[in-house]
């Protein structure tokens, strides 16, 4: 709460003799990015929806009010609409909050996106620690085949432990796989060369294709992909492949 809204001098045992602006202060006129925005007790989120209602803010131990003009971005990972109904979180600030919403698909459904993150996420750890690490021509191809429960944060944390730990200049397939789950990855891994986005693509088609085998319906595929259902509708086009029984 004192990092939001900030604190008067001596408001609290420990407390800055000359006071703290919040965060709301400091990003007046510019944005503020609330982050898992849903693991914020109920009772902050009131005083939070009258921030936004009233553009004024008290510190804690004051009785002034401060004229804040901040723009609003909040992230959650859950979803917002089932915690509302479960009374976890106001109606009236989820409300307030989804003016524009922006869903951001996990990284399981969209696995084009992990070559251009990898090569990301190793060019930024090879600077930070000073290192010349390469991926082989073959090792992304076990990140094309894996979940990714963890999405991007998980990505990012495997590139920085494959520069760091490993010994050779190098990261092989073998190096990628130990250090992933292999339980969370579909089928086996293939290592001819191909081009990447070949390799995608084989392997969407590979996984839809097995999933309408098993499945009637596009929704019992999406549910068992774990992806929503018009990104199958719209990926199963895009291969040729019909739900069985059509």
């Amino acid at each position: 709460e004192s990092e939001l809204f900030g604190y008067e001098p001596g408001a609290f045992t420990g407390a800055s003799k000359s006071g703290k602006a919040g965060m709301f202060e400091l990003a007046h006129e510019g944005t503020l990015f609330l982050d898992e925005i849903s693991e914020m007790p109920l009772d902050l989120q009131v005083k939070l929806l009258r921030v936004l209602q009233d553009k004024q803010v008290f510190r804690i131990g004051g009785n002034r009010p401060i004229n804040v003009d901040t723009r609003i971005l909040a992230g959650t990972n859950r979803n917002l609409q089932q915690m509302v109904a479960s009374q976890l979180f106001r109606q009236d600030l989820y409300y307030r909050l989804n003016v524009i919403p922006v869903f951001v698909p996990p990284l399981r459904e969209r696995r084009e996106d992990i070559p251009v993150l990898s090569k990301y996420f190793l060019d930024y750890y090879n600077r930070k620690h000073q290192m010349s690490k390469v991926l082989s021509s073959d090792a992304i191809k076990p990140m094309l085949l894996y979940d990714w429960p963890g999405n991007i944060r998980e990505l990012e944390n495997l590139i920085e432990r494959l520069v760091v730990t490993n010994l050779h200049d190098t990261i092989t397939t073998d190096d990628v796989l130990s250090c992933l789950e292999l339980t969370n990855i579909q089928g086996e891994v293939d290592i001819d060369l191909m081009s990447l986005p070949v390799a995608i693509e084989q392997t969407e088609r590979r996984l839809l294709q097995k999933a309408f085998t098993l499945h009637n319906s596009t929704y019992k595929v999406a549910k068992a992909l774990g992806i929503s259902q018009p990104s199958v509708v719209r990926k199963a086009a895009k291969y040729g492949i019909k739900e069985s029984g059509r």
